[in-house]
C-alpha cells in the first residue's frame, strides 16, 4: 500500500510526494549488467521492473552461465512514507536449469522491506540510498540506475560492485 504522508500535511509534503511518485513509478528495461568488470546486456540478461501504485513486479531471464539459465518472476509491493522508500517480494517463482533438469522455487528473496532514504530530489532526478549509501537507487526521466557499491553473491557476483541500468519506457505498467 502507497502511504502519501498524513492527514493535515501540508501541500508542500504532498507535492513533494507527487513529484517522488512521478519519478519512481513507471516500467523500466534492463539495458547493463555489471558485476565488477564483468559486463552484460540482453539478450544475454533481460529483464523488466514496473514500480505503479505500490505494487512492484519484476521480470528477468539470466543466461550469463548458459549451463545454467534461470528466470525470475517476482512480484511485491512498495511503500512511500515521507522520504522513507521500502519494497519488497510477497510473491516469487524462480526458475533454474541445470544438466538438462528444470526445478522451480517459490521463495521470497527476503520478507521485511528494503528500505531506502531520499537523499536527492529534483524535478528530474530522485536518488535513494540505504545502508549508508552501500545501495543506491537513482531514477530520471530516461532510467532508472541500481547501484550496490557491497553486494552479497545473490545480487551480483561478490565483486563488490554491482550495477544493473534500467530504460524508461513507460510511465504507467
Amino acid at each position: 500500500m502507497v502511504s502519501l504522508g498524513a492527514c493535515g500535511s501540508s501541500d508542500s509534503d504532498m507535492g513533494r510526494q507527487a513529484k517522488i511518485e512521478r519519478l519512481l513509478e513507471g516500467t523500466y528495461e534492463l539495458t547493463s549488467w555489471n558485476d565488477g568488470d564483468d559486463q552484460y546486456a540482453p539478450p544475454t540478461v533481460k529483464g523488466r521492473i514496473t514500480f505503479y501504485d505500490g505494487t512492484i513486479v519484476f521480470i528477468m531471464h539470466n543466461n550469463i552461465d548458459r549451463d545454467k539459465p534461470s528466470t525470475l518472476a517476482w512480484m511485491g509491493e512498495y511503500q512511500l512514507d515521507g522520504d522513507t522508500f521500502g519494497y519488497r517480494y510477497t510473491n516469487a517463482s524462480t526458475f533454474k536449469t541445470e544438466n538438462g533438469s528444470a526445478s522451480e522455487t517459490n521463495q521470497v528473496p527476503w520478507t521485511e522491506f528494503r528500505d531506502y532514504e531520499v537523499s536527492e530530489l529534483t524535478d528530474t532526478t530522485l536518488k535513494l540510498e540505504a545502508n549508508g549509501g552501500k545501495q543506491v537507487l537513482e531514477f530520471g526521466s530516461a532510467k532508472m540506475v541500481y547501484t550496490d557499491f557491497a553486494p552479497a553473491n545473490n545480487v551480483g557476483s561478490g565483486s563488490g560492485f554491482a550495477n544493473r541500468v534500467w530504460n524508461r519506457i513507460s510511465d504507467k505498467p
